[in-house]
């Protein structure tokens, strides 16, 4: 069972996966990036974050979704980690579960505007967002369970 849906564009990193651990006691994490699936440096990285006794999968998007479908996966208490919302919005239409979504560490670039403390945003970003809320998703804003959670819908009002 998905325990959360973490938008983050690090992915997974010591922060990320002990402040979580903490509060959501998972005991496996799926990440679902087309990106970090096709390149063996950064899984490896990714490995090395994540913390003892938790199975962890790094895969498509597609892939992931295939995974958080597997029966065995039923029993698990999963956290699911994407880059950024389109990568959300492309797994949430492939799976059955409606997890709360987490948006937490987005940095800031080019053409992205601050949207809370550590999120970032750009046209793009907010388009998939608005759908995934639009779908009836629950959007909170929380860099780690120790800060503030923030409701996506009010944080968007001001946007």
């Amino acid at each position: 069972m998905i325990q959360k849906l973490r938008i983050d564009d690090r992915l997974l990193h010591g922060q990320v996966a002990f402040s979580w651990k903490s509060a959501l006691s998972y005991n496996a994490i799926v990440i679902a990036s087309n990106e970090a699936a096709n390149d063996d440096l950064r899984k490896a990285t990714i490995k090395m974050c994540c913390p003892d006794g938790v199975k962890l999968a790094t895969r498509t998007i597609e892939d992931a979704a295939k995974l958080l479908k597997n029966p065995k996966l039923n029993d698990m208490k999963v956290f699911v980690i994407c880059q950024n919302p389109k990568s959300a919005y492309e797994l949430l239409q492939l799976i059955d579960e409606k997890p709360v979504v987490n948006l937490g560490g987005m940095q800031s670039g080019e053409g992205k505007r601050m949207f809370s403390k550590a999120v970032y945003v750009d046209d793009t970003d907010v388009s998939y967002l608005d759908q995934i809320d639009a779908q009836g998703y629950r959007i909170e804003v929380q860099e780690v369970p120790s800060t503030s959670v923030h409701d996506f819908k009010t944080l968007r009002k001001k946007f």
